[in-house]
């Protein structure tokens, strides 16, 4: 079955290199006894695609105007009907230079000439003492996506991907790193458009060109993730000649009132293009040291026998990575291209926790038919008043430290092949990635009291081998006048296992493996998807998109320390529809459809319960079944002159919703009241709402943007005893950023950040972590950036204020009453209150551009054939 697998994708990928050879339309349709045609793409330097540039064709005799064209949405140009002999080209594009190409001859016998990607630079205005650049928008608003350009932030300056989706409308990251897209957690994350090994904390922003966020994606990608797709682009330059680029950075931050040295990272990147060949090497380095803390208040009952817990922690976490990612393209021809990526990212962190935990048993007269008051566990008054009136059970300091080690690898290959007729493309890719982690914990659980109680000691290893490995071909063609057809085939396998040895003794000499809680499990997943996609335009205004993804899943849990196998197999459809009208240049309205899904992860299939707190459980399911959804969006975009405005109403079902949930229990040896957090599908649940983002040009030096998003949760579920207060939810968000483009090279940026109470039933979480049924507080942020360029730009030095204003502790009450048992709980989550770093990195380009000479004048070269 393997084999067969393997012969059908080459099998596949051969079929469509021959069908894509048999068909050999070209553009010799628009060649003429006495005119040729010429082809290429426009971009900027950031290799982004420029539409809509005006193309002349000069004679390189008298600079006459011989022909005009210019680019599409995708910056491809296609100019006909020049007459044989020399000429060039004038590119003309607002807020570019304009450039000159060097000259190139059509003759009968070479009617066409195909020019490679050519490339637009900024153009520098001085105007009242100001300097006026133009340059890459931060946020680009589509219909489709919206994308936030990396490089354009000053914010983000040395941090990492994590601080980076911080400044993306309706994205939001908390503190255990759980990242959400409109209100949901179910959201999938992709570098470079496939799935990763890495935690977010593991990128560099350094190395980030732009993140996408997809909410409706076509059937082209992967329908993982509820809300969407996250696509995080890294960088990779394709500029002439050698260029490269060093950077450090340097960062302190306040917690608790006392400064930490929390950061600091080293960076090169490096480029080489030369004839056919392009060479790119990047490497990171850096080093972190955070801090974090909360508490924990929660009031249980048991059939008739209350108690009372509290818990506080702090944890301090010191580590360094390296990151090293290079790779090669070779342009084999015009038509023909192969690239090869490696990247290697080494993680080595050591953590302390100290966890302070006080287990009482509480006043019968605080009971009352089953029911406790929800406002004595916020002030902290009434904490120490319930402390006053109960009688001590346990109490005990737990310290924790933990050594974890990471190593993970990535290769891929990607062959791309164009054909004579515009539009059609052939590409085939090969991705492995492998994520290896060793992880050794210790903890002593030090006991104040009962006094004669024994001193336990524990210890964890854990090894996790995590691989992934993708085929894919895909192939798009035009067809009729205005038609094209997007059609590929995708093989994925996925293996994720952890082996979790546990230890336990009276002290740290009489260790012994405790089976009972020690795990090892596998999880293994197999894929085969086709897609296919039509889409056409109606009077160069309507423009439609159908697509649907076919998947066959096969996957195995394999609990092999219990001998426990749960084998399941999924069939599914996933259409999409994408319908947009342009009303005018400036106007334009669309509508879109897709189903997605969410499948379990390793950690919420495994049913081992982990037992290392024992008075918070947590265990899988393996019998949870993949969440489907299906979203509809209604969308507008206006674009005039200064301003842009972008407005989405959306409406998401839920069904068979894979969510955290909480439950009380008692341990009947020890008399502990207990909760066990797991997983498990809720029937269903609806989302609605909209989002806007409008962005504005004040003055030529100064540009905001600002947005929000309003929406509504509805959670519906039979089974468990969820209150309406927990499942139901309205919740909002906003962001403002502004840039300011000041004299002398001087760059500032100030953001701010506000996001409205919000539920989390319903949530997934984040690895294994994360909380059932509930609610938190809403959090703001205001951060502050300076940047000043040197050197004609070529050294830049930045300063960055991250929390300057902040609420810095996020605040989450939880709740469930059954019949004989329940809890209300009340937990504080602290962070560092206010962030600084310098940030300075030097540009390397040691590549001139060449000046070609027309008729004895010399003009710059913006090509690069």
């Amino acid at each position: 079955m393997k084999y067969s697998r393997i012969l059908t994708f080459f099998a596949f990928i051969f079929f469509f290199n021959h069908i894509a050879l048999a068909q050999n339309e070209d553009l010799h349709k628009l060649v003429t006894p006495t005119t040729g045609v010429i082809a290429g793409s426009l971009a900027d330097e950031y290799g982004k695609p420029i539409p809509y540039a005006s193309i002349f064709v000069l004679n390189a005799k008298d600079s006459v105007t011989t022909a005009y064209g210019i680019t599409n949405e995708e910056g491809r140009f296609t100019i006909a009907e020049i007459p044989y002999g020399k000429s060039f080209l004038k590119i003309e594009y607002v807020g570019y230079s304009t450039i000159f190409t060097s000259p190139f001859i059509l003759s009968e016998s070479n009617p066409i000439y195909k020019m490679q990607r050519i490339k637009l630079t900024e153009k520098v205005q001085v105007l009242g003492g100001v300097e006026i650049r133009a340059q890459v928008e931060m946020l680009e608003s589509n219909l489709d996506k919206k994308v936030f350009n990396v490089e354009s932030s000053i914010t983000t300056d040395g941090a990492t991907a994590v601080e980076v989706l911080e400044e993306i409308p309706s994205v939001d990251v908390d503190l255990d790193g759980n990242v959400t897209l409109r209100g949901s957690e179910n959201v999938t994350i992709l570098v470079d458009g496939r799935s990763t090994n890495l935690t977010l904390d593991q990128i560099p922003a350094n190395l980030i060109e732009s993140i996408e966020v997809i909410t409706n994606p076509s059937a082209r990608l992967e329908p993982d993730g509820m809300s969407g797709i996250l696509n995080v682009v890294l960088k990779k330059r394709r500029e002439s000649g050698f260029n490269g680029m060093v950077s450090g950075r340097g960062s302190m931050e306040f917690f608790r009132n006392k400064p930490v040295i929390n950061n600091y990272s080293g960076n090169v990147n490096f480029n080489y293009n030369y004839n056919k060949i392009n060479v790119f090497v990047n490497y990171d380095f850096r080093g972190y040291h955070r801090l974090n803390g909360g508490q924990t208040h929660r009031i249980s009952w048991f059939d008739q026998n209350p108690a009372y817990l509290y818990q506080s922690n702090t944890s301090e976490f010191n580590g360094y990575s390296h990151n090293v990612r290079t790779g090669l393209d070779w342009f084999i021809n015009k038509k023909n291209t192969l690239s090869f990526t490696l990247s290697y990212n080494n993680n080595r962190h050591k953590s302390e926790n100290n966890l302070q935990v006080m287990n009482d048993s509480i006043s019968e007269f605080l009971y009352n038919d089953g029911d406790y008051f929800l406002d004595i566990l916020s002030p902290s008054v009434q904490t120490d008043w319930i402390a006053s009136h109960s009688t001590p059970f346990e109490s005990y300091l737990q310290l924790s430290n933990g050594q974890n080690i990471r190593h993970n690898f990535s290769a891929d290959i990607n062959y791309k092949k164009t054909f004579e007729k515009k539009g059609r493309e052939l590409t085939a890719d090969l991705y492995y990635t492998r994520n290896h982690r060793e992880s050794n914990d210790s903890t002593a659980q030090n006991y104040d009291f009962p006094y004669d109680h024994i001193d336990i000691f524990q210890k964890a290893v854990t090894i996790d081998d995590n691989t992934t490995a993708t085929g894919q071909v895909d192939f798009v063609t035009p067809v009729g006048q205005k038609g094209r057809i997007e059609t590929g085939y995708k093989l994925s396998f996925r293996s994720i296992g952890e082996d979790y040895r546990f230890f336990r003794g009276d002290d740290t000499t009489s260790m012994y493996r405790d089976n009972t809680q020690s795990n090892h499990f596998v999880f293994t997943e197999m894929i085969n998807a086709l897609y296919f996609i039509y889409s056409t335009s109606f009077w160069d205004k309507l423009k439609i998109q159908v697509g649907v993804r076919g998947e066959m899943a096969n996957t195995k849990s394999d609990l092999k320390s219990a001998g426990e196998v749960h084998r399941k197999d999924y069939y599914n459809l996933f259409p999409t529809a994408h319908i947009r009208y342009d009303i005018t240049k400036e106007h334009s309205l669309q509508i879109s459809y897709s189903r997605r899904v969410s499948r379990p992860s390793i950690w919420q299939l495994n049913p081992f319960v982990d037992v290392s707190d024992k008075l918070n459980h947590r265990m899988g399911n393996p019998d949870l079944t993949p969440e489907f959804v299906n979203s509809v969006e209604l969308g507008y975009l206006m674009t005039i002159k200064k301003t842009s405005l972008s407005f989405t109403a959306f409406y998401r079902q839920r069904n068979d919703i894979i969510s955290r949930y909480t439950e009380l229990y008692r341990d009947t040896l020890t008399g502990d009241n207990y909760t066990l957090t797991s997983y498990r599908n809720l029937d269903k649940s609806q989302n609605f709402g909209f989002e806007a983002v409008f962005g504005q040009k004040l003055w030529k030096f100064w540009n905001i943007t600002l947005s929000g998003s309003f929406y509504r949760v509805i959670i519906n579920d039979a089974t468990t005893h969820i209150d309406d207060y927990l499942a139901r939810d309205w919740t909002w968000n906003a962001r403002l950023n502004q840039s300011f483009n000041l004299p002398k090279d001087w760059q500032i940026q100030v953001n701010f950040r506000y996001r409205a109470p919000s539920i989390t039933t319903g949530s997934m979480g984040w690895g294994s972590g994360g909380v059932g049924q509930g609610k938190r507080s809403g959090n703001y942020s205001l951060d502050l950036g300076a940047k000043k360029s040197f050197l004609n730009k070529a050294l830049v030095i930045s300063l960055n204020c991250r929390n300057l204003i902040s609420s810095y502790k996020s605040q989450i009450t939880t709740y469930l009453h059954q019949d004989n048992r329940g809890y209300d709980a009340f937990s504080i989550r602290e962070r560092s209150r206010f962030n600084i770093s310098l940030s300075i990195s030097y540009k390397i380009n040691n590549y001139k551009k060449r000046n070609v000479k027309i008729d004895g004048e010399e003009y710059p070269d913006g090509g690069e054939d």
